[in-house]
């Protein structure tokens, strides 16, 4: 259905650009060109309907590429967060049973250790060169694609479990995800998206990518930054001019962030200049949105921010579209056309408007469930309905409110860390005897990691070594930057950790 949809849009709109990064422009017919000529590249490999193909790239046209590629081919894609480390993303390669991983040249050198470590045969297929054309030719032209609704997507979960859960998504699925978004945005050609949240996040995937190419729309990438060649990660302040200026030249219509970026992009001083008279719609998701940003934003630039709800299981869910924020600005809104949302207890029965209680989804985009957890989607999936974990209310005219979590996420730098994966690296050191994880209010919005450690032997046990063990086995962005050692931990008498002890009142030690 994808593929169908991306070359009704291919056919409509050839030269119309599809993605503009930095100085390149893809056409849509050039897209589909690359997109071509990947999918033969695949199947020479051997790559078949079916195949598991992990996608280690980062925000550039060629995910795009070889996200539709692997939908062309009947194949399922992993895309997969490339600042992780080996031993992460082996995990993954691993749980998966991929057969390929699709990567840049950044990539090549972390993906051919993988390789060579498993127990098994993955091809690796490097895409640096994107090929541009404006000649038109038969072989360029959509052929009518056939109907596949098999599983076209993996992506991983970070419940409050420790580790990731694989959830499987259909092409329809995908399909009706956009078609819901679109029906209730009402995004079209005429539209450009700023994309400046990571394509590997169901964010990124559905809001982005998927929300541009299906509706022949514009996917303006933030291009990465560079050092001898090589990319690097840079905090986003130092990015908030171009993000600035790429607004006003590309006329950008649709902005599609978390807090972290439009807290920064509020910050922008007062004396620079700044037309975003463009912008129609800009909607936060990822974690709550807070009134302190939510006013910022519209003080400095007039325009309000409206929050999305979402998850990696169903996509997008719920946006606040009312025309007056002022007093539901704090409400993820009512739900996208075609998904239920119900308030439920304990027990099962849907709450009256105002009582707070489980987040319940029904939606066409929901996967059918987690990979090999029986036990688990037996709880979760009931009824073709999600229990979200999500706690939450509704108001007499239907908006959702979320209230809480039962989950346990961290959000630093506009990324969500599960605690617990942290907490069992932490453990498998041999001088840590228990550790627990937790955020902090840090100076901007979002929060720092914090790790409370308690040793085997204080004196013996070091913050440097317990750092660079970190590092070696997670992402930069999950390392810790506040160590805390303890004698104990806090427990109730049940022996529950009270985490929220572990957050206030603490004698800090910052790492660099």
């Amino acid at each position: 259905m994808l593929n169908k949809k991306l070359e009704e849009v291919v056919k409509k709109y050839p030269y119309k650009t599809a993605i503009a990064y930095g100085n390149i422009r893809i056409t849509y017919q050039e897209l589909y060109a690359n997109i071509q000529d990947l999918s033969n590249d695949l199947s020479i490999a051997g790559i078949a309907q079916g195949d598991c193909v992990a996608l280690v790239l980062p925000n550039i046209p060629e995910f795009a590429i070889a996200f539709y590629t692997v939908a062309k081919i009947n194949a399922i894609a992993l895309p997969i967060n490339p600042l992780l480390k080996e031993e992460e993303l082996s995990y993954y390669m691993i749980d998966s049973n991929a057969r390929a991983i699709i990567t840049n040249s950044d990539g090549v050198d972390i993906s051919r250790r993988i390789i060579s470590k498993l127990d098994k045969k993955i091809e690796l297929i490097v895409i640096d060169d994107i090929k541009l054309t404006n000649q038109v030719n038969n072989s360029l032209i959509p052929q009518s694609a056939t109907h596949f609704n098999g599983d076209v997507l993996y992506q991983y979960s970070s419940g409050s479990t420790g580790r990731p859960k694989r959830v499987c998504r259909s092409q329809n699925n995908l399909y009706h995800e956009v078609s819901n978004f679109t029906q209730t945005t009402n995004i079209s050609s005429a539209d450009n998206i700023l994309c400046l949240v990571p394509l590997y996040h169901a964010h990124g995937l559905g809001n982005c990518l998927l929300a541009a190419l299906n509706n022949g729309a514009t996917l303006v990438i933030l291009e990465q930054v560079t050092n001898q060649g090589k990319a690097v990660e840079v905090p986003f302040v130092f990015r908030r001019a171009r993000v600035l200026e790429l607004i006003e030249k590309e006329q950008v219509t649709i902005l599609p962030a978390v807090p972290y970026i439009f807290n920064t992009l509020a910050e922008t001083p007062d004396n620079t200049q700044v037309n975003l008279s463009s912008l129609k719609l800009c909607f936060s998701a990822g974690n709550f949105l807070s009134k302190e940003i939510f006013d910022k934003f519209l003080q400095r630039f007039n325009i309000p921010v409206r929050q999305l709800y979402g998850c990696t299981e169903a996509g997008s869910i719920a946006i606040n579209l009312d025309s007056d924020l002022t007093s539901t600005y704090n409400s993820v809104g009512c739900p996208l056309k075609n998904i239920e949302i119900k308030i439920i207890d304990d027990a099962g029965k849907e709450l009256p408007f105002g009582s707070i209680g489980e987040i319940v989804i029904k939606s066409p985009a929901l996967t059918k469930g987690y990979c090999h957890k029986p036990e688990l989607n037996q709880q979760v999936f009931q009824n073709g309905t999600f229990l979200t974990g999500d706690l939450g209310k509704k108001d007499a005219f239907g908006r959702v409110y979320i209230t809480g979590r039962k989950q346990i996420f961290i959000d630093t730098g506009g990324h969500k860390v599960d605690p617990l994966e942290i907490e069992k690296i932490l453990i498998t050191h041999n001088q840590v005897k228990e550790a627990v994880v937790v955020g902090i209010k840090g100076s901007y919005a979002g929060e720092i990691i914090k790790a409370v450690i308690v040793p085997e032997n204080q004196d013996i046990c070091d913050e440097k070594e317990i750092l660079s063990y970190c590092k070696g086995k997670l992402a930069d962005f999950k390392v810790p930057k506040v160590i805390e050692f303890r004698n104990e931990i806090p427990k109730s008498p049940l022996g529950k950790i009270l985490r929220k002890n572990l957050i206030d009142n603490f004698s800090e030690r910052r790492t660099s």
